[in-house]
């Protein structure tokens, strides 16, 4: 059966569900997960605009095609956002507790 992955948002919502949203770990996870976003998307935009593929001049007018240089670094840090995400997942679920309402039917549903 396929994971279900948790988008930022609704880890945010998780986060006040649980009772960890003002948590200073899951703060500072969620502030270097924006930070990484922010990069990821204009290395992304960079790359978009750019040619996939530049030219460098090594020795004078002999130029050697290579990869755009932010190619090598999207997957880095698309990998540290995916690990910061994952930060917050565990700092939800370890350190909160779900706030249970005085409906005694949700209870019920909830234990199930």
């Amino acid at each position: 059966m396929a994971r279900k992955t948790a988008t930022y948002k609704e880890l945010m919502q998780m986060a006040e569900d649980y009772g960890v949203s003002e948590n200073a770990l899951f703060l500072s996870a969620a502030n270097n997960y924006q930070i990484q976003k922010k990069l990821i998307d204009r290395i992304s935009e960079t790359i978009e605009q750019d040619e996939t593929i530049v030219a460098k001049e090594y020795v004078k007018d002999r130029e050697n095609l290579q990869a755009h240089p932010l190619i090598k670094e999207l997957p880095k840090h698309m990998d540290s956002a995916n690990k910061s995400l994952a930060m917050m997942l565990n700092i939800v679920t370890q350190l909160g507790e779900k706030k249970t309402t005085g409906d005694k039917l949700s209870q019920f549903t909830d234990e199930q």
